[in-house]
């Protein structure tokens, strides 16, 4: 039974090739300097068109609603909820239409310059989120963590050779579908006479946020994360460059943060879900 679980995790695992990785080193540590300045624009202009929706959202939230001073609040939950959405949507799509499961390693960890736009759109709104969250939201601990691991790990794949660009549309695309239901439930937290007023609706809402959360960010995203990490630490293993490992270590490190919180959340998740049920047997 051991051994056939343990012959089964390893087929889902890739191999270490000392060749394929030797001629990964061989390459420059960082993308060619233009490639990187455009990223650099491209964070900025993320930060800045979020910031645009961020203050229009908050204009109409103030002047159409009575949210009073929860107002920032408010709009910075819509503007996550939207932001979200579509990077959710366009990492389906990616995901679905332009990756393919059977590449060479070397692809994996080198090809799809084209995905950066994944690592540059979540270093730009994990920027842009994380002075919002702290200073004028009161985001948690954990949060604010998962905002300056985001972009530790984005930034490689935005500026490094090897930046595991065949895995961006799913880790900063596809798992931010689960973060739409929670900006409306933040909303509801926000607003407890919504909840008294919908219930059932909130209840609804609670539910479609933990199951699409426990299957993005914890049963899809465990064999998709260890086929990256165990490539990930391949690279770090094999590389001879002080400097090459001092960034491949933080990257690596800052991925197991993440990984953590997720399953951190996930525990969270699944201890609401049993109360919720356990409520729910003994109401007659």
């Amino acid at each position: 039974m051991t051994a056939t679980l343990t012959n089964f995790i390893g087929s889902l695992l890739p191999t270490y090739d000392e060749a394929v990785f030797r001629e990964i080193h061989d390459a420059p540590s960082f993308l060619p300097p233009n490639v990187n300045q455009n990223s650099i624009r491209g964070v900025l202009m993320v930060m800045g068109c979020i910031t645009v929706l961020h203050l229009a959202l908050l204009f109409i939230v103030q002047r159409w609603t009575r949210v009073g001073g929860g107002s920032l609040k408010a709009s910075y939950q819509l503007t996550n909820l939207l932001v979200n959405l579509i990077l959710g949507l366009t990492g389906i799509y990616y995901e679905v239409f332009k990756v393919h499961d059977e590449e060479p390693v070397i692809k994996m960890i080198m090809g799809y310059d084209d995905l950066r736009l994944f690592a540059i759109a979540q270093i730009g709104y994990q920027a842009w989120a994380l002075p919002i969250g702290l200073f004028f939201v009161g985001e948690t601990t954990s949060m604010l963590i998962h905002h300056v691991a985001v972009i530790c790990v984005a930034s490689t794949s935005a500026f490094l050779h090897c930046g595991f660009r065949f895995f961006t549309p799913y880790f900063y695309g596809v798992i931010e579908i689960s973060s739409v239901p929670l900006s409306i439930m933040n909303a509801f937290k926000s607003n407890p006479k919504w909840i008294d007023a919908r219930p059932d609706l909130y209840s609804t809402i609670r539910l479609v946020f933990g199951l699409t959360f426990l299957l993005v960010r914890v049963i899809m995203w465990t064999p998709f994360y260890w086929k990256f990490f165990s490539l990930a630490m391949m690279l770090l293993y094999s590389t001879e460059m002080g400097s090459t490992k001092i960034i491949l270590a933080l990257f690596n490190f800052s991925s197991v943060v993440i990984t953590f919180l997720q399953y951190f959340w996930a525990s969270k998740i699944i201890s609401a879900m049993l109360k919720l049920s356990k409520k729910k047997q003994k109401t007659p």
